[in-house]
This record gives structure tokens, sequence and C-alpha cells, in this order.
């Protein structure tokens, strides 16, 4: 039998190189061991007991942090000391995030661009709250703002919300395939809310209380807390594995825990949609405002009036949404009113030949469990809504600023011919760089 000091000599050697170990990494990461003496805490995020806390620099930009400082009436005594969050850009590793001012954008400006900055650059002008402007490899203009305008104006931060989604879905979508496939019954069980809030359009809240009276199964279309989906047989074999001989009473969503058996909480859900850098809420604006895009489309190919597409767009939104309430709130206000005033040019476009069709509504939601990308029409959406500027913009505007782009990038040719020709019998060329345009105001 081994000495018990000897163990215990073993394992406190084993401790000290451990921390040897990794020291090395915690000094080339270059992360701090506390708050930074330059930031101070602001705010926290979340619900349920999922918090992201803010702090907020010198400069004006937000850093997440793992807790509000202690003695604070926000500190989470469980969190542990308050860290800086790695999940975030920083300036030492991502620079593309970061202006020469060291100020933080709300995106990376892609490699070889060189953004402009907005000479009438106002974070309280909404014509003028973007801060650069560059041209991407598709010719189109891309706004970039200052995060810490996205935080502060709630029309710029829904926008961004909806585009967070946007790029997340993909990720989303894919884990979800994979836990749903899963051996562990919680995996599958997560797997499968994940899909319903995605594809059926359900909010998890009510997942979570469902019971198991509150699902049918008429041959392959579910419906499950009063509206009606249709689905792989997959899918459609785990949910009726769920119902078997229990009692109707008893949580539809269940799993063994170290106090039994008990329903999927709140605070697990959202920990994993927090996990996935997904938000339920807006995956449910995101979607909502991608089927009013589509209901609006097809209306255009009726011809249905500009006077009353409106209301009848949003008839069907609840329609599918089965919602007795407004639904408006789901659509953001000013993809709605870009949506419209397109619809209103679309129409005018549709040849008069078009005969009139029935409106037959927009059907059931499908859901399966196979779908890891985004779907056809999805994809479009996702297009056209990276392609919209955040901030209000009129068409005149827009064309403005096309216009300097172009003239821009065929100056900066210019300059490369001259270059490459040297001085041989050639003017001096390029003159000065054209300013960029000024929104609302003088150009």
């Amino acid at each position: 039998m081994q000495d018990s000091k000897n163990i215990e000599l073993s394992k406190a050697e084993k401790e000290r190189m451990l921390e040897e170990e990794f020291e090395p990494v915690e000094k080339a990461v270059g992360m701090p061991e506390s708050i930074d003496a330059g930031h101070k805490y602001t705010y926290r995020s979340g619900v349920y007991g999922i918090f992201t806390y803010w702090y907020k620099d010198m400069a004006g930009n937000y850093w997440k942090y793992t807790n509000a400082p202690e003695g604070h009436a926000e500190h989470d005594q469980h969190a542990g000391e308050a860290m800086l969050d790695i999940d975030q850009p920083l300036p030492h590793l991502n620079g593309e995030f970061f202006t020469e001012e060291g100020k933080k954008r709300h995106m990376a400006i892609p490699q070889g661009m060189e953004p402009d900055t907005n000479p009438s650059y106002s974070p309280k002008d909404p014509r003028n709250t973007w801060y650069e402007l560059y041209r991407s490899e598709d010719g189109e203009a891309r706004y970039v703002y200052l995060d810490a305008d996205i935080k502060e104006n709630l029309d710029l931060w829904v926008q961004q919300q909806l585009r967070v989604v946007d790029v997340g879905i993909l990720n989303y979508r894919q884990q979800a395939n994979v836990l749903f496939n899963g051996q562990h019954p919680k995996d599958k069980i997560t797997g499968a809310i994940l899909m319903l809030v995605d594809q059926g359009l359900y909010e998890p809240e009510e997942l979570a209380d469902a019971s198991v009276g509150d699902i049918e199964f008429i041959d392959q279309t579910i419906t499950f807390l009063g509206r009606q989906f249709v689905c792989d047989i997959a899918f459609f074999d785990f949910m009726t594995s769920l119902v078997g001989d229990r009692a109707k009473g008893d949580p539809l969503f269940e799993i063994d825990t170290v106090h039994g058996r008990n329903s999927i909480g709140y605070n697990y859900l959202y920990a994993v949609f927090q996990s996935l850098s997904v938000s339920p809420k807006f995956l449910l604006y995101w979607h909502a405002s991608h089927m009013f895009s589509r209901i609006l489309n097809r209306h255009s190919l009726q011809q249905t009036p500009a006077d009353k597409v409106e209301k009848l767009a949003f008839k069907e939104l609840a329609n599918a949404l089965t919602a007795a309430e407004d639904v408006r709130y789901l659509v953001d206000v000013k993809l709605r009113d870009v949506l419209l005033d397109n619809y209103e040019e679309s129409i005018e476009e549709v040849e008069k030949s078009l005969k009139r069709k029935k409106d037959k509504g927009y059907g059931v939601m499908t859901v399966f469990s196979d779908l890891t990308s985004r779907r056809g029409d999805e994809l479009q959406f996702s297009d056209w809504l990276h392609a919209e500027p955040l901030h209000d913009l009129t068409p005149e505007e827009q064309e403005a600023v096309n216009e300097y782009l172009a003239v821009k990038e065929e100056q900066g040719v210019a300059e490369d011919q001259e270059a490459e020709g040297g001085e041989e019998g050639g003017e001096e060329g390029g003159g000065e760089e054209p300013a960029p345009p000024a929104e609302g105001g003088e150009e």
C-alpha cells in the first residue's frame, strides 16, 4: 500500500503541473483576471437567470462580462468573479471590428476593403446614424454602424437582431439536428423543441408547459397547442413516443433529473438558446417578417390593390400563426414599410394579362428533422435583408450613394493604371477623392 503522504504529494505535483501548463495560454490570450479599470458596469440583459453583463469603456464601447461587480445589486454570488467574456471581438485578435480611433464596429470590415467615414455622422440623426460605408464584392453599398449606437438605439438594435438570427440560423438548425439524432433522451427532446420553435413557430414557454393532452395525431398531421403542422416520419414517430399510455395531465416534455422525472425548465431552454446565440423572440420575428414578405409577393401576382394588401396580409399572417391578437408587432416597422413601398412599385410592373387568383392562404407549418440549411425562399429573404441598411434611407439618397461609390471605384482603377504605366506620356490623373454624400442634407 502506498504511503498517504506520497499520494498527497502526487496530487499537489499534478496541480502544480496543470497550473504551469495553462499559464502560457492565459498570457498568450491576454485576458484580464478581473474587471478592467477603464470599464464601468452599465446593465445586464437576459431572462430566467441567464444573464449577460455589460460594461462600458471611456471610448463608449460595450464589453461583455460574466458577472456584475461584487457588491452591486445585480451581482450573482454563484457566478464567481466578473471576467471579460472571450466570446466577443477583441482589439488584439479581431482588429477588423475596430476603427483606427478604437471604436467597435457592429461588423467586421472584409479584408482589403477601405471604408469611408460619414462626414455627417450623428447618432441622433436617423439618416446619419451610419458611421462608415464601403462597396461589397457584389457592387452593393454596405453601411457600418458603431456597436454602441446599435445598443443605445432601439430601432437599430431590433434591425440588427433580425440579422443576427439570420446569420445564426444555420448553426442553430445543424445543432438541433445533431441533438435530435443523439442517443440521450434529453438531447432528443432538446433537439425537437429547437425544431418546434424554429419550424413550428412555438414559444419555449408554451412547449415547456405543454401536457400530453395538448397533442393529437391524425395521419401525418399533428394538432398541438391549438395549431397544426405536418412533419416527416422520424419526427412524427418521436412525438408519438412521448405520449404512449401516459395521462393527459402529464408534462409532454419530461426528463430524468436528480429530483426524479420533471418537465423541462425555462432556465435550461434559454441557456441552450443563449449558447446558440439565437433569441427565440427574434427568431419568431424573423419568421414573421419573412412570411409577411412572401404573402406580399403572392398578392402582387394576384394584383391585390395596394390600399387593401396590408390589412389582408396581416390577417393571413395571424391565421398562419393561429394568433387571436394583433400580429403587427411581430413584423419590424422599418421592414414592413420598405416591403409595402416595394409592393406598390412591383404591382405596377405586373402584366395586366395576369388573371386574379383566389388566395388559398399560407397553409400549415412543416417540421422536418433533417433541415440543416435555409430553404430556398429563406435564402432570397436573407439576401434582401442584408442588402437593406439599418437606418432610414430614401431611394434618392441610396442612388446618390451608389453614384459616389461608382465614381470612387472608377477613380481607383484609373489610379492603378497610372501607377502601372508610370509617368510615360500621361496626365496627372485622379484628382481629389470624392467625399461621401451627406444624407438628409446638403451633399
